[in-house]
Order: structure tokens, then sequence, then C-alpha cells
């Protein structure tokens, strides 16, 4: 259950998250994706009425903390599959691999999304009597889908990608002139999408070249770092080889042409301890990608933890991968139509050695990182919240519209005037004391907190 999921997970000190799906049958999509976005809309609606509620008085805004539970925000899914190398599938069902011949029309096709792409995420009931999913069948929509992982060498990929992440043109629809200038037969991938979805590479055999290609057609994330792809090679560097800063070179000089603004700016670590730079909506990111990693020290070892974050710090997004059976102890755990083997803190499938994501909890993740990485703890908790952040391009306030409205959603993984208020407290040793999402107190750990104050 994706609530329980939210609830257990702040308690970990996550306060946004991507519900992930594993490659799946066309008809899995086509139930879980208008799911998640009923949980989503769920909790936009509890946030609302406590607000109201906290308005009206403290005494009814004690009474609201109470009868509304708190999880994590749900955010846009994370749809992992089923567009994979077969080689590379991990603990994937076979029977759901292949690739997007036909681009995006493919992409459409398997998850269910609309052929145009153009409704409005619809979230707003007030003006029906009769809710909309008793009237006909919730459908997928673009606007659930925050980033789709996809093996960029397979055929239709590079189409794809340039598809996925291009936005729309934000152009007046009421000038004709502005836009014959504006659009040129050059554009040869137009967006099909309201809002652009975040393409990241895994479960591939790609190559260096074939990754570079990923970049330029608009891919902006590697999933899983050293996992389900190739290893680094001094030939044939692999995905591995994008976090070098030679890319920065190479994908410059092969956009110059195509530039008109200021150039990009070389990436830089923000340091822990200085103010954050303001960020524009529309500010250029590092041309390298960004990189997942799970730092369990099972999936990754600690040297080639600390390799990459050397390589390119300012890309690295720790996640953890976690299964629903996060918590849950040892034995034999769903994951999707699959049985999942749990021992202390390794996840397999049933009878084999295949991992098969973890039970790892973000708070582990961060302090594993700190030790592997031998950064402070600045460093990484800036690898699992700004980083996080910048890589689905919520550090800045999102626009979107609900029907005629435009509704502005303020930044997260920052802490600054007018972002969400989505926090947590932790002490010198990184453990979670506390967890606020919208300003609601979502979890307190009581039992650290009394050693504190012992």
């Amino acid at each position: 259950d994706v609530m329980d999921a939210s609830a257990r997970l702040a308690r970990t000190g996550v306060t946004s998250f991507c519900p992930t799906v594993v490659s799946s049958s066309k008809e899995t999509y086509r139930t879980i994706i208008p799911l998640i976005r009923r949980a989503r809309m769920w909790q936009r609606e509890n946030r609302m009425r406590w607000q109201q509620q906290q308005r009206q008085g403290k005494q009814r805004q004690r009474q609201s903390q109470r009868q509304y539970e708190v999880g994590a925000n749900i955010l846009g899914m994370h749809l992992e599959g089923p567009f994979f190398a077969p080689s590379k599938r991990g603990a994937h069902d076979e029977r759901h691999i292949r690739s997007p011949v036909h681009g995006i029309e493919t992409v459409k096709e398997v998850y269910g999304l609309s052929s145009d792409g153009s409704e409005e995420f619809d979230d707003d009931d007030d003006d029906h009597d009769v809710p909309r999913e008793v009237i006909e069948p919730p459908k997928p929509e673009w606007q659930d889908v925050e980033i789709i992982t996809l093996a960029p060498e397979l055929e239709g990929a590079f189409s794809a990608i340039a598809s996925l992440t291009q936005k729309r043109r934000e152009q007046p629809q009421d000038d004709d002139d502005d836009d014959e200038e504006g659009e040129g037969e050059g554009e040869t991938h137009p967006s099909p999408l309201n809002h652009p979805i975040v393409v990241s590479m895994g479960h591939t055999s790609a190559t260096y070249q074939d990754g570079l290609t990923a970049l330029s057609h608009g891919a902006t994330l590697l999933t899983h770092l050293y996992n389900a792809m190739n290893p680094f090679h001094h030939r044939d560097p692999g995905l591995v080889g994008l976090l070098s800063p030679h890319v920065e070179l190479l994908l410059q000089k092969e956009q110059q042409p195509l530039q008109k603004q200021q150039p990009r700016p070389h990436p830089t670590q923000p340091h822990p301890t200085r103010p954050r730079p303001q960020h524009h909506r529309h500010e250029s990111k590092p041309l390298r990608p960004f990189y997942s990693l799970i730092a369990d020290g099972i999936h990754v070892h600690p040297t080639a933890v600390s390799l990459a974050h050397r390589a390119h710090p300012a890309g690295c997004v720790l996640v953890t991968d976690a299964m629903s059976a996060m918590g849950l102890g040892d034995g034999i755990h769903s994951l999707g139509n699959m049985s999942v083997n749990i021992e202390g803190a390794r996840a397999t499938l049933a009878n084999t050695d295949v991992l098969a994501g973890s039970v790892a909890t973000m708070e582990r993740c961060v302090k594993n990182f700190k030790e592997f990485a031998g950064c402070d703890a600045g460093e990484a908790l800036l690898c699992g919240t700004l980083h996080p952040a910048r890589v689905l391009g919520r550090d800045v306030a999102r626009t979107r519209r609900r029907k005629e409205v435009v509704v502005v959603e303020p930044p997260v993984g920052v802490l600054e005037v007018g972002a969400a208020a989505d926090l947590i407290l932790v002490n010198d040793e990184l453990d979670v004391l506390g967890t606020w999402v919208g300003g609601r107190l979502a979890y307190k750990n009581d039992e650290m907190i009394a050693k504190l104050r012992a």
C-alpha cells in the first residue's frame, strides 16, 4: 500500500519520493498509474483540509494533526522498464522486456498514456457530483510520470528520449507570426507532453558513445550507477565514463552551433556552509548526467562510491531502491509478481543470487555514503536533498495547469523563503530525530530525543 509506504518512509527521513513500478504488463500499468494518482490526490486534499483547520485556530490544528496521518509526499512515478536490454534485466520479468521500436508511440502504447498527451491533470472534483472514475475508468496520464528508465541503445530509444524530454513550446497561441518564426523545420522531435519527463539510462548494454548520444537527445540521469550496465573499461568506459569532466567539453562543442544563449556554466559543488545561489526556472544544468547510487553496502563497493563522488560530486543522487518490504524483516516477500527472499540487508529473487532491490533506508544510505565517500555531513545530505530535487526540476517553483487555473508548486529539497516546509532534524551521527512534511510533524524519534535530553 503506497500510503503505508509513505508513512514508513517519513520515519526514515524521507519527505518526498517517486513510487517505482518495475517492468510489468500493459494491464498493470493501466491499473497502477491511476491508483498512485488517486493516492497523490488524497494527500493533496488532506493537506488542504489541514491548512484550512490551521487557519481556524490552534485547537483545531491539534485535532487535525491527529486526524490526518502525515507521510512523505508522493511525487510522479518512476517507470523502471520495460525498455531494457534483455541481458541486463536483473530481477525484472523477462516476459515484459521490449524495445521502443516506434519511439514515443511505443512508449504511449505500453504505458497506456494518451495519444496526444494534451489532457490537463484534473484533480479538482468540486464541480462534479459524480467522481470521474465512476463515469469512466481512470487512465494513465503524462503528468502521473516523473522518470522513465530505459536502455538508450535499443531501437527507437533515441527518438523516444528526445520526445519525452523536450518541453512544449511556450509561445502565444494567438500569435501566428511568432509561431512561424519560433518553430522551424529543424524541430524533428516535437514533444507530445505538457511537461518534460526525466529520462534515465539503466538496465543497459550501452557503450560510452551510446551514452553521449542519449545525453545529446535529452537524457539527464543514470539509474543505479554500476548496476545492470557495462563496467568501466579503459578502452570503452561505458556509461560510468560519462561522469568524466571530458564529457562537458564534448557536449559543449556539439551544442555550440545550436546555442543562442550564453554557454552553460561548468558545474560546481555547492558548499553546505555557503548560501545557496538562487536558481532560475530555466537555469542550465550540468551537461554531465546526474547518477543515482544505492549506498547500502551491497549494490556498490565503498571504493566505487568514493570514485563516483570524486569524479562528479554535484551529480550524485542517493536512492534506496527499497522495495515495499523495507522494515518487515527476513522472509519471502513480493516484488511485483515475483518472490523475493530477504536475509538481513540483502534482497534477492527467491532461489537465486540476483539482487532484487534493497531494504535499506535513506537514513542508512546517507550514513554509509558519508563513510564511503569520506565527505562531511553537509555533502552527504546534499546528495539526498538538493541533488534529487534538481534532477526533477523541483528545486525551483513549478507551475502546472488545473483546468483554467495555473497552480504554483513550491520548491522542495531546499531551505529558503517560499519553499515547501519539508524538513528533517538529525544529530551529529545523522540519526533522524524528526521529520516534518508541509510543516506538519510526520515523525518524532522519542527514544533518541530522550537520550539527548538525559
